[in-house]
C-alpha cells in the first residue's frame, strides 16, 4: 500500500442462504472492471470461513481521502453497467442479506511489507481489538513491539494494521494476518496462546 493512500474501506457482506455462489460471482467476475473504471482501488477480497453471520465475504478498497471516496462511488452508482450486472446476478432474490461497512486509516506505527506470494492465497486472521480511552499509545506499542512480533514469529505476516476512524467502540484496531495455510495458522495461534509472555 502506497502512503498517498490514506483511508480504508473495509466491507463485510452476510450472503442469503444458497446464494454465496453468486455473489461470489459477481464480486470477482463482474465488478472489478466497474471498479477499476471508477477509479475504486481494491485491495483484496475474501471469503467468509468462520465467526457470526455466515456464510460471507469481505473486501478492502483504498482511497486517498473521504472526499475521493464519495466520489468514485457516485460514479459507480451512476454507472449503468453496474445496474445491469445487478439485475443479471440478482436472480428472483437478493444475494446479500445485509452488509457493515468500517472506515478505517493506517496506524500510524503501521510500516506496510510486502507480502510473500505463498501468504496472498492461504488463509487471513481479520482481529478487531478495542482499546481503552487514553491507552491507544500504550496499545500500539504493545501490539508493535510484542503481539505482532510474535505473531510473525509463528508464520503470520501483517497485511494491514488500522484504526477504525468510525462506528461503535471506539477507539479501535483492525489487524489483518496472512498465513501460507489453515495448519501453520493454528499451529502458530496454539502456540502462541501457550506463551506465558504473551
Amino acid at each position: 500500500m502506497t502512503s498517498e493512500l490514506t483511508v480504508y474501506e473495509l466491507r463485510q457482506y452476510q450472503v442469503m442462504p444458497g446464494r454465496l455462489d453468486v455473489a461470489l460471482d459477481r464480486f470477482q467476475n463482474h465488478l472489478p472492471a466497474i471498479f477499476a473504471r471508477h477509479g475504486i482501488r481494491n485491495v483484496g477480497r475474501w471469503t467468509v470461513a468462520t465467526g457470526s453471520g455466515g456464510p460471507g465475504f469481505a473486501y478492502l478498497m483504498a482511497y486517498s481521502s473521504l472526499a475521493e471516496r464519495e466520489r468514485v462511488w457516485t460514479k459507480f452508482y451512476d454507472d449503468d453497467e453496474w445496474w445491469h450486472v445487478r439485475a443479471a446476478t440478482q436472480g428472483d432474490e437478493e444475494a446479500t442479506e445485509r452488509f457493515d461497512i468500517h472506515f478505517l486509516r493506517a496506524n500510524p506505527k503501521w510500516v506496510s511489507a510486502p507480502v510473500p506470494a505463498g501468504h496472498l492465497r492461504g488463509t487471513h486472521d481479520l482481529i478487531f481489538a478495542e482499546l481503552a480511552l487514553g491507552k491507544q499509545a500504550q496499545a500500539n506499542d504493545w501490539w508493535h513491539e510484542i503481539y505482532l512480533p510474535a505473531l510473525e514469529n509463528l508464520g503470520a505476516r501483517v497485511m494491514l494494521v488500522a484504526d477504525f476512524i468510525t462506528g461503535p467502540a471506539l477507539p479501535r484496531l483492525a489487524v489483518m494476518l496472512a498465513w501460507t495455510d489453515a495448519a501453520t495458522r493454528r499451529e502458530g495461534w496454539l502456540r502462541l496462546n501457550a506463551d506465558p509472555a504473551i
